[in-house]
């Protein structure tokens, strides 16, 4: 992992850090903050207190404070596939970040996710995370849970269900889980239930309902995902959270652990999240059958997976809401750099934005605000006809209006 001191010296407000002379040093690691307006401050390196975000333009350089209130999110690290580092590249993939978890983790209801391992206090199973105290697994917060590394991981709707490491698979209700998972079997609801020793189990899911996030959610390289009443990340290199939902003292994490931060999520969701129509739109007449979008494996800050389409297509999400903002970057794929191509950015069904992207121009980052509820976006070939059309939004988020 590499070692990115935030921030060495100390100083409780910006001014004041110039002038006792502890302007931050050593290596950093790029940053941005998003305000309310979806704007990006780039920043290297940042500090955030229970007041305000602080950003330098540069390590040792001009700090820029903006009140916490008018500060949306903050990501760490590059927006694009071009910025990509060979270093970045490496913590990434050491981390396993650049592919579908494999590590046994526990999702909680709201969207938290708390790799680790499982352990016991006594007979009371308790999941063990390298930040969090030993947590207790409380089946009415849980979602899913992965026991075994590389098991899938079944998908709740009716029943819960129970993978075991044989490959078999039961559902029914979980009544209870100690040293056995205790189910209640689907296709024997009369019969005892069934006792099931916790080392034949891989994984297993619940059909709780989803609750809505809630405070600030911090994103961790490594999977984690986790919320807590407030962040700060000061001059000592380690961020804190304050009050986890989970429960606990707060916790200190080293800062190149840091990926990403929102501070209401109640505001932002990740465009990958929601649901995508795709048709030919003006490319009928040409092309029969389009290619399922892509949302890439992995993990993102904000969840905001990079979503690739390729066209050319007309692609439609419905937001939460009418009257959001949109913030996306939109970049040619290093392995369509030839590309030559339209991308118009609808609202309802009419467009507000219209931008040409080709080698010359790779990438373009926007911030749309929709008086609808529906999102357009349409990929239209250039002069030199449909080949190479591929975009891949990255960072793409909706922001709700406030109330």
């Amino acid at each position: 992992m590499f070692a990115g001191p935030l921030f060495l010296g100390s100083g409780s407000t910006a001014s004041g850090a110039q002038d006792s002379g502890n302007r931050p040093t050593g290596v950093s690691i790029p940053a941005r903050i998003l305000d309310e307006e979806l704007q990006e401050i780039v920043a290297n390196p940042i500090r955030i207190d229970e007041t305000k975000v602080i950003g330098w333009d540069q390590p040792g350089g001009i700090p820029e404070p903006m009140p916490l209130v008018s500060a949306l999110a903050v990501v760490v690290g590059p927006s694009t596939d071009r910025a990509v580092t060979p270093v970045w590249r490496y913590v990434r993939e050491r981390a396993g970040d650049h592919e579908a978890m494999v590590a046994p983790y526990v999702r909680f209801t709201d969207g938290q996710i708390v790799p680790g391992n499982l352990t016991a206090d006594g007979d009371a199973p308790r999941w063990r995370n390298a930040w969090l105290h030993p947590l207790p697994l409380d089946l009415e917060r849980i979602r899913e849970v992965r026991l075994v590394e590389g098991a899938v991981v079944p998908v709740a709707t009716e029943a819960d269900e129970v993978v075991l490491v044989n490959g078999d698979r039961l559902r029914g209700l979980v009544d209870s889980i100690d040293t056995h998972l205790v189910l209640e079997r689907e296709d024997d609801p009369e019969g005892d239930p069934l006792r099931i020793p916790l080392d034949r189990v891989a994984s297993f899911a619940l059909v709780n309902p989803e609750d809505p996030p809630r405070g600030t959610i911090v994103w961790l390289l490594g999977g984690h995902r986790l919320g807590c009443e407030g962040v700060v990340v000061s001059g000592d290199n380690y961020v804190r959270l304050d009050a986890p939902i989970l429960g606990g003292e707060s916790i200190e994490i080293p800062y190149e652990f840091l990926r990403g931060v929102v501070f209401d999520a109640r505001r932002s969701t990740p465009l990958a999240a929601l649901p995508i129509t795709v048709e030919p739109g003006l490319a009928g007449p040409i092309r029969s059958w389009i290619p399922e979008p892509s949302i890439e494996p992995g993990n993102w800050a904000w969840n905001a997976a990079p979503i690739r389409l390729t066209g050319p297509l007309r692609a439609e999400w419905r937001l939460p809401v009418a009257g959001c903002r949109v913030a996306a970057t939109l970049e040619l794929p290093l392995d369509s750099d030839q590309g030559r191509l339209e991308a118009v950015i609808r609202d309802g069904g009419r467009e507000v934005r219209r931008i040409t992207l080709d080698a010359e121009n790779p990438v373009h980052r926007i911030v749309v605000p929709l008086e609808t509820d529906r999102l357009g976006l349409e990929i239209e070939m250039g002069a030199d006809g449909p080949f190479h059309d591929v975009v891949t939004l990255r960072e793409a988020i909706v922001v709700r209006p406030v109330d």
